[in-house]
């Protein structure tokens, strides 16, 4: 059964200059250097008046990972995700995400959405994580959401420093 990964964060910067941090591409490499594990890398950046495409690999090192997990990944959780955003009539932006973890039969995906909220924003994600192993598929969907959840809470955090330098 898959398992739900919701996440939301808030910020203190509108929506527009939050989205133009979160699809810079000197941003991106940095927080990839920081957080991305082992091999880290932005393989798609597409930013135009239409939206954004992003594709970025990132993983988390086997040190890390339940022996569930590491009997089928034998090393490093790799994260290859594909991100889209588009921006919504009215402000704010509308996206999808899509993350394949390497050597586990499964996948990731859901939608994030980033909106004006009074003087700030908010970003939400929603979305799902469904891995399609017999007997401990949903022991290892629980360690994927865990992980990317407190992923993302370093990549909101990362992000908050960026826009706190100016």
């Amino acid at each position: 059964m898959p398992r739900r990964i919701t996440h939301r964060a808030t910020w203190d910067a509108p929506a527009e200059t939050v989205y133009a941090e979160l699809v810079d591409a000197d941003h991106l490499r940095e927080r990839l250097a920081e957080l991305g594990g082992n091999d880290p890398a932005l393989l798609e950046h597409a930013v135009d008046d239409s939206g954004a495409r992003l594709r970025l690999r990132h993983s988390v090192p086997v040190e890390f990972l339940p022996s569930v997990v590491r009997r089928f990944t034998g090393d490093d959780l790799v994260l290859d995700r594909h991100e889209t955003w588009t921006p919504r009539a009215g402000g704010g932006y509308d996206g999808t995400f899509e993350v394949t973890v390497r050597g586990l039969p499964g996948t990731m995906s859901g939608t994030q959405r980033l909106s004006d909220n009074g003087g700030g924003a908010v970003s939400e994600v929603d979305g799902q994580a469904t891995v399609s192993v017999p007997m401990v598929g949903g022991k290892i969907e629980g360690v994927v959401v865990e992980q990317v959840g407190n992923l993302l809470d370093a990549e909101d955090a990362f992000t908050r420093r960026r826009l706190a330098r100016g």
